[in-house]
């Protein structure tokens, strides 16, 4: 975490003196009346959550700091209710719902909103963080963070807000799964970097999180995450610990290291290849599978050939097999017959399920779903053309009845566009589509005679029943 930057420090003193120089505030001083202070909050909150965004978007690392500025009673507690909201969803949660570091973000906050001075209009905005919160958490730091509230009113406020629901993993998951999903729009991601050896096991899982998050959104700026990612990756402390790859990985695949910068990564990722060979390899391997596979996470061929340029292929270990082969996929194409004969001799090297050959079966794979997505609907014979020569080369190859059924997958998910617009069954285009989806689709075992007629037939359309 980094410490506020001046700019924003005069941002927020600026909206402050604002606040207080308010004549709606003087009103609400002087009156005491809720209206006053809903107007307040409707003419500076907006103020306050446009910096927050700000920040988030181009310097993450300092969102707390940020949101620790305004624990200032010159904020008059606008805002607070949010940043609650934050605190509670952002930290690491474990198996059964608990934190997995103690939570102090979320306390700081809440204790400074239970001394405000405008405790009364806050409290109906704070009730369901506070149990998401305290759901989260051990008991003995909810207990310890009451009692040090010296309100008897607050505390009991808050005690109230303790579920039944929160002494089991469902309820507990029930809670948070209920109250995350009322910021699935909202960018309020962060994560702590691991700064010492004793952190890595506890922080780098939510780092490795929070980076996929931000690099896999088109619409943030990463600029600020370089710098302490390097710094990350070349800690001499780190040498040799396995939580010290899937960072490294990020870093190669996303933010593009460049000359001295790239010359430091690769040669981390040298040593760590050479004293850790086969722990290192299986990391690798494993990790991009997981990108692969995960659909919130931008990873395709362009990511593919970033993280080869980390990759030193004067060593001869697995991974230059992997890049080589995959830079020749992404370079001269999953077509060539040159490739295609590359990728047979390399997966017979290795068992059908590892994770070498799967990751290679879905490098292919992502060029059929591109297919099948970018052609239109009057393209069906460029797809037949494709599919029709390279499917069966590739089941195949890859011999694997799991590829077969994404190849079915992809073919399924594009010939009901086409029989979706082509509806006239006299007509050319429906026929040629019929003929050679029927004849293709025995040939691969994606559907039998039964299943073929069903998917062609057109469903009757109900009656209407007399009333």
């Amino acid at each position: 975490m980094y410490e506020l930057n001046d700019t924003y420090k005069a941002h927020l003193d600026a909206i402050a003196d604002a606040i207080q120089a308010s004549p709606i505030l003087a009103q609400y001083l002087e009156e005491e009346e809720d209206e006053y202070y809903e107007a307040l909050k409707a003419e500076f909150e907006p103020q306050i959550e446009a910096a927050h965004e700000q920040i988030n978007h181009y310097s993450p690392f300092e969102i707390e700091s940020f949101e620790r500025y305004l624990l200032d009673d010159r904020f008059e507690g606008l805002f607070l209710p949010r940043v609650l909201g934050y605190s509670v969803l952002r930290p690491q949660i474990n198996e059964h719902y608990y934190y997995t570091r103690q939570n102090d973000h979320f306390g700081q906050v809440l204790n400074y909103i239970a001394g405000n001075m405008n405790f009364d209009q806050l409290r109906s905005r704070i009730g369901q963080a506070v149990q998401v919160g305290f759901a989260l958490s051990s008991d003995i730091y909810v207990t310890g963070l009451v009692d040090a509230i010296p309100t008897k009113r607050v505390r009991q406020f808050l005690l109230q807000q303790k579920s039944d629901d929160a002494r089991t993993a469902a309820g507990r998951k029930q809670i948070y799964d209920r109250y995350k999903r009322q910021f699935k729009s909202r960018n309020y991601q962060y994560a702590p970097f691991p700064v010492e050896p004793v952190e890595l096991i506890s922080h780098t899982d939510h780092m490795v999180n929070f980076l996929l998050y931000r690099v896999s959104n088109a619409e943030l700026n990463n600029d600020a995450l370089p710098a302490p990612l390097f710094e990350f990756a070349t800690n001499p402390d780190f040498a040799g610990r396995r939580e010290l790859i899937e960072p490294v990985l990020i870093y190669g695949a996303y933010l593009t290291p460049e000359e001295e910068t790239k010359d430091a990564i690769v040669e981390v990722m040298n040593r760590e290849r050479k004293d850790n060979g086969d722990r290192v390899t299986s990391q690798v391997m494993n990790f991009i599978l997981r990108l692969k596979n995960d659909p919130t996470v931008t990873f395709g061929p362009e990511q593919e050939l970033a993280l080869g340029t980390i990759i030193d292929r004067s060593i001869d270990d697995e991974l230059t097999a992997y890049f080589n082969l995959t830079d020749r996929i992404h370079g001269e194409g999953y077509t060539e017959p040159e490739v295609q004969e590359a990728i047979q001799e390399e997966v017979l090297k290795h068992d059908g399920l590892s994770d070498f050959n799967e990751n290679i079966r879905q490098s292919i794979l992502v060029y059929f779903d591109r297919l099948a997505t970018s052609l239109g609907t009057d393209d069906y014979n460029e797809w037949y053309s494709v599919t029709g020569k390279h499917f069966p080369v590739y089941m195949k190859i890859f011999a694997n009845e799991q590829f077969n059924q994404e190849l079915r997958r992809l073919a399924i998910r594009y010939t009901k566009r086409l029989i979706k617009v082509h509806t006239n069954k006299r007509g050319k285009d429906y026929r040629d589509i019929k003929k050679t989806t029927v004849s293709t689709w025995t040939d691969y075992n994606f559907m039998n005679e039964k299943q073929l007629k069903e998917f062609f037939k057109t469903p009757r359309k109900r009656k209407k029943t007399e009333s």
